[in-house]
């Protein structure tokens, strides 16, 4: 009789161990769930930190200030080494004067008759008769070397003060292509000279 008591219990330990195991082995599968709905639970490995985006450095590529007479355009040469967003902003002594501010590719791309036309191939221009000081933003500009044209419309001698920024990454391609969009004023009438560049 004893010895089917300790048969019988025998018998009755491998339920036991069978719900051990199971409630053991559970676990881990509803981990694998509730990591999918909750990554950041207890248990679920740490997503990856993904890198941070590029540093974005803003650097002065020209400035300077000159005389300007009245009717005349001034060439400012400057070159970047890297594509970007070009900022240009240009002020000047009087307001009742009409100072406007345009950018071309190259070194010397426009002689006063190309200016005067407009055919030298601007990329973008700011012609505002009441903008003071002119800003002009091209962005995702190619690397290379430009020329702002500063033309004083105004009817007396100006002093005009140009700074010329590019704001780049790292990760700047130099064949990154120009989309600005160019406008034009046919109403500003001619400039009598163009001075040598700065």
């Amino acid at each position: 009789m004893s010895a089917r008591k300790q048969y019988g219990g025998g018998l009755a330990v491998l339920p036991c161990l069978a719900v051990v195991a199971a409630v053991l082995v559970l676990p881990s599968c509803g981990s694998d769930k509730s990591c999918s709905s909750n990554p950041t639970g207890p248990g679920c490995p740490a997503s990856p930190t993904p890198p941070p985006p590029p540093a974005q450095v803003t650097r002065v590529v020209s400035q300077g200030n000159s005389p300007m007479g009245s009717k005349h355009v001034a060439p400012v040469v400057f070159t970047t080494t890297a594509a970007g967003s070009v900022g240009i902003t240009v002020d000047w002594t009087f307001a009742t004067n009409d100072v406007d501010i345009f950018l071309a590719r190259g070194s010397e791309p426009c002689t006063l008759q190309t200016f005067n036309d407009r055919s030298c191939g601007f990329i973008a221009t700011e012609e505002s008769f009441s903008m003071k000081p002119e800003k002009l933003t091209i962005p995702s500009l190619a690397a290379g070397t430009y020329s702002l044209y500063i033309a004083n419309f105004g009817d007396t001698d100006e002093s005009v003060a140009w700074q010329v920024t590019l704001t780049s990454t790292s990760a700047s391609s130099a064949s990154v292509a120009t989309t600005a969009t160019v406008q034009r004023r046919a109403d500003k009438g001619t400039l009598s000279r163009i001075l040598e560049p700065r």
